[in-house]
């Protein structure tokens, strides 16, 4: 007869579960690792896309055929099979590839464009990092752009006479980079540039010269050539000149042009001039002066003699009256003290006190008007009345008003 026991029942069905227990932790464990991995991915690991092993075989094998058509010489051909290389695998060298072989076709803008694109791909990928050739691709980046500007048509300007200022801006009426209303200077004539084929407004300019404007057309390519005759303009400016000296030479800009007095206008362009009066035995006398274009310039100037005047009577007489002065004035002095020695008030003192008192005050008129005349002699102006202009005499000075008509002109 079979006895049933309860608790060795128990104990088979747990032995019996022990096995499956391991099972799911196991597993549990696993699942936990796969989530705590996943949370420790960085989001930019957890965006990647997945690589696609078939697109970039397929790239490799289209950049093989770009290389070939490189080497080859074919490399309009080249350039298209490197895009597609690069749209396969994101590639940057296949960007550096298409700069190279639109250097090879003097495609140079567009060889400059993809060196760029090829230095930003790179940076993308490599977390803002440089390539190592970095320095190397902005080396033939420069290259590019000189080679660009030299590949242009040639345009050479010429002007007689040389030496004005070339202006070129766009026929849009817009002002161009750096530049005015009349363009940006490109230099002084002869001048020899490259540019872009197209219309520019040109304006020539020098100075004394009418402004040269037109439109220049530049080809496609080759050379251009311009020789421009630039034409004077008519200016009028005028100088009149006055001083007070009659015979003084009038030079302007070193050049003896006139004699005072001179009543007439002197012509002249407009600019800046220097005037210079000039007389033996005076002083000279200069001034410089900026003509106005139609203006009359007046330059006032007055002439100094270049000496002191000769001594005349007035010294003649004075320097005898201070010596006489003096000797008054010695003479009373020594009355003077012969009267102290007498008694006050007596005859004989009163004789020596008048002496004292004639010889101070005689002396001292005599020396006082000595010292006039010679002051008198000394502060005169030494002019010679014969030399000086006859009319208003005016302070030095410059005066600026209207030129007359030609034919009023004196």
């Amino acid at each position: 007869m079979h006895i049933h026991h309860p608790h060795r029942t128990l104990a088979r069905l747990l032995s019996g579960a022990a096995p499956l227990c391991a099972t799911l932790a196991v597993l549990l464990g696993a699942a936990t690792a796969r989530a705590q991995a996943t949370e420790a991915a960085t989001p930019a690991e957890a965006a990647k896309p997945a690589v696609d092993e078939a697109a970039i075989a397929a790239g490799e094998k289209v950049a093989e055929e770009g290389r070939d058509a490189y080497r080859a010489g074919r490399y309009a051909d080249a350039i298209p099979l490197f895009e597609k290389a690069f749209a396969l695998t994101t590639k940057p060298a296949y960007l550096y590839n298409i700069a190279r072989a639109k250097e090879k076709l003097a495609e140079y803008d567009g060889a400059i464009k993809y060196l760029e694109k090829y230095l930003d791909a790179y940076k993308a990928q490599n977390a803002g990092a440089d390539p190592q050739n970095a320095a190397d691709v902005k080396n033939l980046m420069r290259d590019f752009k000189q080679r660009a500007f030299e590949a242009l048509p040639e345009v050479t300007i010429n002007s007689v006479p040389p030496g004005a200022q070339v202006y070129l801006g766009a026929t849009d009426g817009l002002l161009a980079e750096g530049g005015t209303e009349k363009g940006a200077l490109i230099g002084s004539t002869p001048v020899t540039t490259h540019m872009k084929p197209g219309t520019y407004q040109m304006t020539v300019q020098l100075t004394n010269h009418v402004d040269h404007r037109a439109e220049l057309q530049v080809p496609q390519s080759g050379k251009l050539n311009l020789a421009i005759a630039m034409k004077i303009k008519q200016t009028r400016s005028g100088i009149a000149i006055w001083s007070n000296v009659k015979g003084a030479q009038v030079a302007v800009d070193g050049k003896v042009v006139a004699v005072t007095p001179y009543n007439g206008v002197l012509p002249m362009q407009p600019g800046a001039h220097q005037v210079t009066l000039t007389r033996v035995g005076y002083n000279t006398a200069d001034q410089q002066v900026t003509l106005s274009e139609d203006k009359l310039t007046t330059v006032r100037l007055n002439l100094t003699p270049s000496h002191g005047p000769p001594a005349s009577w007035r010294s003649f007489t004075g320097w005898p009256l201070i010596i006489l002065g003096g000797l008054a004035i010695g003479g009373g002095y020594v009355a003077k003290t012969f009267a102290d020695k007498e008694y006050a008030g007596s005859p004989l003192f009163l004789q020596r006190e008048k002496l004292q008192n004639y010889g101070y005050y005689s002396g001292g008129a005599a020396v006082g008007l000595g010292l006039g005349l010679i002051i008198w002699d000394w502060t005169r102006s030494g002019m010679n009345s014969e030399d000086l202009v006859p009319g208003t005499s005016f302070d030095d000075g410059v005066e600026e008003k209207p030129l007359p008509p030609p034919e009023s002109t004196p």
